[in-house]
């Protein structure tokens, strides 16, 4: 009975997952990473191996059948941040926004502090309210998740959407522009147009040139994957790996790249900096990490998995190795 009931799981994940993923693919990828390896644990959410008989329970054969049977077990059981997001993924794939926004809710209040609920459900109270703008609650939510996650993909964008949209092009601009040196390059190619309308607006001069690779010293880093963590590593993960100064502080170079083929090797150098006012080359001296994000953000979350930073000299053709090794609790 248990093998049924995961595999009437996988079936509603697919059907709920399939137009996220379309629509939305981290947002699909971010409910994978959490329901993927809670299955165990959404299996106690929906019943006991007594529930499961076919006397005491209908199996569930359609969408809304299961999602019937999740919210009797949610009013049994009303502290599973997991059961809340899966209705209310549920609900978001059938468009009924306003309960998707009452079960993002019940969610988010169980964890308040997890960026990834508060953009979705700012996102979900945008689509609740019909008229395309985001409500002061969403924007609010979006605040508070870019001020904890300063590199919260959706987060930034959505922000800079709601500043576009009330008048603030600089605004607008300045908050798209940090998703520059963390996003794709294909998508930041895509990128620069719509913040180069938004300086437009705001009276601003274009952005410069994407930088090709300068003069200046360039690190060659190693990642290695110790086997004890291999197995949690999953298909769509990022590799992040950064140079920082030894105060710390914002990069002063950063790659992303898949997370698969490991040991990998990789530069840094100049031409993966941040801001133009601090550069690697600039450095005597720097501290190396590398992480794993589940989520695709730069900044750590539970369950990523991370190296122990090292110390090193900048220097042209220094060598570094660094060994992904923990889970970030």
């Amino acid at each position: 009975m248990v093998i049924a009931s995961v595999g009437l799981l996988a079936v509603v994940l697919a059907i709920v997952l399939r137009p996220l993923w379309k629509a939305a693919p981290l947002v699909a990828l971010a409910v994978a990473l959490v329901l993927g390896p809670g299955t165990l644990g959404l299996y106690a959410l929906l019943g006991t191996p007594d529930a499961l008989d076919p006397a005491m329970v209908k199996t569930p054969t359609t969408l809304d059948e299961a999602i019937v049977q999740l919210e009797r077990r949610l009013a049994e059981e009303p502290g599973s941040v997991e059961g809340w997001v899966l209705l209310a993924r549920s609900r978001a794939a059938q468009e009924r926004w306003a309960d998707a926004v009452e079960a993002f809710g019940r969610a988010q209040a169980l964890l308040p502090d997890e960026p990834d609920l508060m953009v979705e459900l700012a996102d979900a109270q945008l689509r609740a309210a019909g008229d395309g703008r985001y409500p002061a609650t969403a924007v609010a939510l979006l605040e508070r998740a870019v001020q904890i996650r300063p590199t919260h993909q959706r987060g930034l964008f959505y922000l800079g959407a709601h500043h576009l949209q009330s008048g603030n092009p600089a605004e607008a601009a300045a908050l798209w522009e940090r998703l520059l040196p963390v996003v794709e390059a294909s998508t930041a190619a895509a990128l620069r147009p719509q913040i180069d309308q938004a300086r437009a607006l705001a009276g601003l001069e274009p952005l410069a040139p994407a930088p090709e690779a300068t003069a200046g010293p360039t690190l060659r880093v190693t990642v290695r994957l110790d086997p004890a963590v291999a197995g949690q590593l999953a298909e769509g993960d990022t590799l992040y790996v950064f140079a920082r100064t030894l105060e710390g502080g914002l990069p002063v170079a950063v790659r992303r790249l898949p997370a698969s083929g490991f040991p990998l090797e990789l530069t840094l150098s100049d031409a993966d900096g941040l801001m133009p006012a601090q550069k690697l080359s600039g450095q005597a001296r720097v501290r190396l990490l590398a992480r794993v994000s589940k989520s695709g953000d730069a900044g750590a979350a539970p369950g990523d998995l991370e190296a122990e930073a090292i110390e090193l000299d900048v220097a042209d053709g220094a060598t570094a190795t660094l060994v992904v090794a923990k889970v970030v609790q």
